[in-house]
Order: C-alpha cells, then sequence, then structure tokens
C-alpha cells in the first residue's frame, strides 16, 4: 500500500512541476517584430505593452529590494531588530506591489482601456490611458486610491494619456 501511496505522490509531483513550468514558458515570439516600438495590445485584455513594460520595470526593481532584503534575512550575524525591520519591510513591499495591481484593475473597470499604478515614498501615480480626460473622472479616481491605499499618502496624480501619446513619449 505504501508503494502506491509514494507512486501518486511522486506522479503528483511531477505533473505539478509541468503544469508551473508550462504556466512560466515564455511564448515563443516572432523575431522579427521584437525590435519595434509601435503600440502593442494584447489581444486577450487590450492592454498596452509599453505599460507591460513599465510595470516589469517595477515588479525587477522591487525584487532587487526583496533579494537585499532577504540577504539581510539569511544573514547570521544580523541582529534580530534588523531581520525583523527586514521582514516588515518585504511585507510592505508585498502589500504595496497587491493595492497597486488592485486599483489598475478598479479604474480599468470604470471603463478605462488601461491604467498603471505606481506608489513610491512622494505619493501614488496613476496613468490612465484613455482618449478623453475630465476634472470630475480623475477625482474619482483619486478617491479610489486614497480608500485603496489607507494612510501614508498625501499626493496623488493622475494622468490621462493617449495610447498615440504613450507610443510618442
Amino acid at each position: 500500500m505504501i508503494k502506491k501511496n509514494q507512486f501518486a505522490l511522486i506522479f503528483l509531483t511531477i505533473v505539478t512541476m509541468l503544469a508551473v513550468w508550462y504556466i512560466k514558458a515564455p511564448v515563443s515570439a516572432d523575431k522579427n517584430n521584437s525590435n519595434t516600438t509601435e503600440v502593442i495590445e494584447s489581444e486577450d485584455t487590450g492592454r498596452l505593452e509599453e505599460l507591460a513594460l513599465m510595470r516589469e520595470a517595477i515588479r525587477n526593481e522591487r525584487s532587487m529590494t526583496v533579494m537585499s532584503l532577504d540577504a539581510v534575512l539569511a544573514d547570521e550575524e544580523a541582529s534580530l531588530s534588523t531581520k525583523e525591520a527586514a521582514l516588515v519591510e518585504k511585507k510592505a513591499i508585498s502589500g504595496l506591489t497587491e493595492k497597486e495591481v488592485l486599483l489598475e484593475l478598479q479604474v480599468i473597470n470604470c471603463g478605462y482601456r488601461d491604467a498603471l499604478v505606481h506608489a513610491t515614498n512622494n505619493g501614488v501615480e496613476v496613468l490612465v490611458i484613455s482618449d478623453e480626460d475630465s476634472a470630475s473622472k480623475a477625482n474619482e479616481i483619486i478617491l479610489m486610491t486614497l480608500a485603496s491605499f489607507d494612510t501614508g499618502y498625501d499626493t496623488v496624480v493622475v494622468n490621462f494619456m493617449s495610447a498615440d501619446e504613450l507610443k510618442n513619449e
């Protein structure tokens, strides 16, 4: 009976590993179109590639910070208070990223084509891709932002851009 359970666990582990590999494997892209700078939309979501690249840059910057915090946590000579501060900062970065993604989705659900939310120590910047802008729509987004980021952010900047303006920057 133990042999059957071991076989089932091994098989389940292999299937799980293959599923993770399949999900994380990059989709083969056309090599000829990789150097173009035109506005590219994802066929599934309508989101812009330029904003995806900005999101990736923010994610890479934060992952470098998290790696340095992990080094502090792994250091045997670091004090307990230093490790605790690193752990708190790591959790804060994770929570901040989660809030940004949720706010982006909330803004997109309001009928906008795409959005990018970036929170820093100075405040929160929201870039909205839309052909039309208005002060009342910006106020709605500011209120959503203040509600999403509970405390610590007094400055919220909302910028409206069209896809063509984003392409020209």
